[in-house]
């Protein structure tokens, strides 16, 4: 029996490719019968809710690098920007759609989810800004909404075959920091394929 997580992973990859998918075709996606899919989830709108639980437990592991102290140096904090982004790649392909889905936006228990990462970014991204590694005149939201905008346009140009996944990485590490990062910060070094 396939484990519940593998289950919604898999769906989340065929509503990533098709938002609008059926039943049917999320479970022909998945490779296995409307009626399998049906005694998980009895409708569309629950499988997309369980889709949307899992995108934020995903999310949350992601931003474990965020997660710094107060005291953290400038060093430390460009290490767990980088290391945030790579972490948020896959996330982003797979539970990008979460973020615009109308019954997705309308579950509570998602919208909560989603503050909550919001103000632990938010926290990180300013302590970027005190370090002096990120520019002062953004707001902290722009900055991350400027990240998240460029992880879709990451996972749609894998998705439309025009970007190799492995040179992701570097085109959304490199773009966002340089519209983010003050000018006396050095670029970092291409992350690792």
């Amino acid at each position: 029996m396939v484990h519940e997580e593998e289950l919604l992973d898999a769906a989340a990859r065929v509503l990533a490719g098709d938002h609008s998918a059926s039943m049917v075709q999320i479970a022909a996606g998945i490779g296995t019968s409307r009626a399998t899919l049906s005694r998980r989830y009895a409708t569309r709108e629950a499988l997309l809710k369980a889709v949307a639980v899992r995108a934020i437990h995903v999310v949350d592991e992601c931003l474990t690098p965020v997660d710094l102290p107060e005291t953290a140096d400038g060093a430390a904090f460009d290490a767990a920007l980088e290391e945030l982004v790579v972490a948020l790649l896959p996330a982003a392909h797979l539970y990008g759609f979460t973020s615009r889905d109308a019954t997705v936006l309308a579950d509570p228990e998602f919208r909560a989810g989603v503050d909550r990462q919001d103000q632990r970014a938010l926290a990180f991204l300013a302590l970027g800004q005190r370090l002096g590694r990120l520019r002062t005149d953004l707001p902290p939201y722009w900055i991350w909404y400027s990240l998240w905008g460029l992880l879709d346009a990451a996972a749609e140009g894998v998705r439309d075959g025009h970007l190799a996944p492995r040179q992701i990485g570097h085109l959304v590490l490199t773009s966002f920091l340089s519209g983010t990062r003050t000018s006396a910060v050095p670029p970092p070094p291409a992350p690792a394929p």
